[in-house]
């Protein structure tokens, strides 16, 4: 492993021609490195998961491989007109703010009452693009070094609730039974949350164990009990847990 990883910062510079070899690298590289991020985030059932990473990783990497490639086309002309200039970060500027209104499209504003979800996912779609980005160019180790901490970012949400527990948070844990899916359980508790004035905020999905859990903020005693003799009332749910 230390020896993959000592040749790849070995070829961590621009090349003076981009072979098949090295284009069939910094390509298979973007589709690594994209498709752990996707499994990742497919793992936890978020709206963008491994096929959407790997193909902005890789679209990002063809961007800057093309950007290189127009490097290596005006460096062999004899001679280089005025007009022309040489700005190797032009393409790929256009590709971080167009991959930016990409993960705007992942932010889901549910309701007044339901809060904002999907903005680690539109971060990390645009993480991976600039990711993409430095593997096209060829600058490999910054690219490693920027996955592992994205990894590392994105497995923190467990740490990050017991470290920095949010005020006035409270955690719903909902088991369900085989014949209903998450997705037709999710409208019946956001009608039962607005009904008791509620705001939810995280929802996390876990359809192979079949539970939903819910973050309510600023709960009164009074709404708790109200909420949880609701959802005790339907058929769909078979357990409650809060905590």
């Amino acid at each position: 492993m230390l020896e993959f990883l000592h040749w790849l910062g070995r070829q961590s510079h621009f090349v003076g021609a981009l072979t098949v070899e090295v284009i069939f690298l910094r390509l298979g590289l973007a589709v690594l490195f994209g498709g752990l991020v996707g499994l990742e985030r497919e793992r936890h059932h978020k709206p963008a998961g491994f096929r959407t990473y790997i193909l902005v990783c890789l679209g990002a990497a063809s961007v800057s491989l093309l950007q290189d490639q127009l490097r290596l086309e005006l460096l062999a002309l004899p001679s280089v007109p005025r007009s022309m200039t040489l700005d190797l970060g032009r393409l790929g500027a256009q590709v971080i703010s167009g991959i930016g209104f990409l993960g705007a499209g992942s932010i889901l504003i549910k309701s007044r009452n339901e809060g904002i979800i999907g903005l680690t996912t539109a971060a990390g779609i645009w993480a991976t693009g600039c990711v993409g980005l430095a593997i096209g160019w060829g600058f490999y180790p910054i690219a490693l070094v920027a996955i592992v901490l994205m990894l590392a970012i994105m497995m923190l949400k467990r740490v990050e609730l017991q470290l920095l527990p949010r005020p006035g948070l409270w955690r719903l844990t909902l088991s369900y039974r085989a014949n209903v899916s998450a997705e037709a359980l999710l409208p019946l508790c956001a009608e039962l949350c607005r009904a008791q004035n509620l705001a939810l905020g995280h929802i996390d999905k876990d359809p192979a164990g079949r539970r939903l859990t819910l973050e309510l903020v600023e709960v009164s005693p009074p709404a708790r009990q109200a909420l949880l003799l609701a959802l005790a009332q339907r058929e769909e749910i078979l357990t409650v847990d809060s905590e």
